[in-house]
């Protein structure tokens, strides 16, 4: 049986492994949103040795650093793109991979009897389409489990290694993305739960690795602020306060929240029929732990829209914040049900992947996508512009392949911060709405885009257009 579920990880690997580099080029810059954008970004400053520098956007300033997004996962994409001499680009999807493989290769190694169950079910096929794109939570996940490892070591007796590694992945989980934090808190609390048991010892060494991780965070926000043009920590207010409609909008708009309601109504039924499953007392701690993980992303989540930081409902945090909670719903079916019944679980699984890979194909070729060649001709058509030009309507990919960092690039937003900038050129790029990966035109077309950009351009994928220069009469 165990050789029939080691054949469904391995299938589910080579699934997900092939929709990342068969559909690479199909896609086209679709597998590239606005985060993906900011991590190549950060990964080419560092691979080209200047930190998070790049072209200035938004604001007047002399150069733009990339604050808003952990520099973690960047840094892990920039130390493949060395190694394989690949861009960025193609070695986050390299990196992406062998990450999904650590991942199983965690969960076998801190959790051997239950590892083919778990790797189903704490990244689940409804978020395996993260590791087709440069996401964060490729490197998010394999530390999350690595820090539950690590709680797990400690319990059973291997305490110096333990809490090496639970620190270790504390830090990492931090530099992996900001709401890391929450890792922390959960520890924190795990401290102070061993408070109130009369733990004292262990209680001050989790409090003391959570203090720890706040104490980088910090530092790494003043880094932030100390090279940021205008002294930005990553922490700005993005006047995204939580929606007035979050509850109604989490119902209808997370579909991650379906999947996780239907597995807990499947373990309250399980429970109903078969009756409360038993667990070893390491486990019961454990399941302490990962609700204290899962409460805690939710606890961090809420502040955050509450201060106007995050103001979006998007699939991937809810999932985050679930993927504790399915790790403890795993080991419910793995005790209520049979094997066979157990292994049909894994197959419907697999069966699930191969739907979600097969839109996938369906959706590369449904039509005439931007290929990755697009972004070599946006970097040469924005490279022979004159030192210190800014544009309006700028496509924000240029820096994922750009070397300058004296251009300014912004879309709508930043249109009035180019007029009282000292530019010694203003351009307008003009690209065809249905073949710019993005045109910045959603907050309106301001009278630059009318006057410059008529007649428009039609069969040219880089349409720049000259509107001022300081030495033009």
């Amino acid at each position: 049986m165990r050789v029939i579920w080691r054949a469904l990880v391995a299938l589910q690997i080579a699934i997900v492994a092939w929709d990342t580099l068969a559909l690479l080029e199909p896609y086209g810059i679709r597998r590239a949103q606005a985060d993906c954008v900011a991590y190549l970004t950060m990964a080419h400053s560092l691979v080209l040795g200047r930190w998070l520098q790049t072209p200035a956007y938004f604001e007047p300033a002399s150069h733009g650093w990339v604050h808003e997004w952990a520099a973690g996962y960047p840094a892990a994409i920039a130390a493949v793109s060395h190694l394989t001499e690949e861009e960025p680009f193609y070695a986050s999807r390299w990196l992406n991979i062998g990450l999904y493989v650590a991942y199983y290769g965690l969960l076998w190694v801190f959790f051997s009897s239950e590892a083919e169950l778990l790797f189903f079910f704490v990244w689940p096929p409804n978020l395996t389409w993260s590791v087709t794109m440069a996401l964060s939570e490729n490197l998010f996940i394999p530390l999350l489990v690595l820090l539950v490892g690590a709680i797990a070591l400690y319990e059973r007796g291997k305490k110096t290694l333990g809490a090496l590694l639970a620190g270790i992945s504390l830090m990492a989980l931090f530099l992996m993305r900001y709401a890391g934090v929450a890792m922390g808190l959960a520890v924190g609390l795990w401290g102070l739960l061993q408070a109130f048991r009369g733990q004292w010892k262990e209680a001050l060494l989790w409090i003391g690795l959570a203090g720890a991780q706040a104490g980088v965070a910090v530092a790494y926000w003043a880094w932030n602020a100390a090279n940021h043009p205008q002294g930005l920590t990553g922490l700005t207010l993005r006047n995204m306060p939580m929606p007035p409609d979050l509850f109604w909008r989490v119902l209808t708009d997370i579909t991650f929240l379906r999947f996780f309601l239907l597995v807990a109504l499947a373990v309250l039924t399980l429970r109903w029929l078969r009756g409360k499953p038993s667990f070893t007392t390491e486990e019961k701690r454990q399941h302490t732990f990962l609700v204290l993980l899962s409460v805690s992303q939710l606890l961090v989540y809420i502040v955050s829209m509450i201060q106007g930081r995050v103001g979006i409902v998007d699939n991937r945090h809810y999932a985050l914040m679930s993927l504790p909670l399915l790790w403890i719903a795993a080991r419910h079916f793995q005790r209520t049900l049979p094997p066979k019944a157990l292994l049909a679980v894994g197959v419907i699984f697999v069966g699930w992947q191969v739907r979600n890979t097969y839109r996938h194909y369906t959706w590369a070729y449904e039509k005439k996508h931007l290929p990755y060649t697009y972004w070599e001709e946006l970097r040469q058509a924005y490279d022979t512009l004159p030192p210190h030009t800014c544009i309006v309507g700028a496509d924000m990919g240029y820096p994922i392949r750009g070397k300058r960092t004296d251009l300014c690039l912004g879309d709508i937003e930043s249109y009035w911060p180019v007029l009282v900038r000292r530019c010694s050129c203003i351009y307008v790029d003009c690209g065809p709405v249905d073949l710019r990966h993005k045109l910045g035109l959603s907050g309106g077309i301001p009278w630059l885009f009318l006057r410059y950009c008529d007649p428009p351009c039609t069969n040219q994928r880089i349409c720049l257009r000259k509107a001022a220069c300081a030495n033009s009469k």
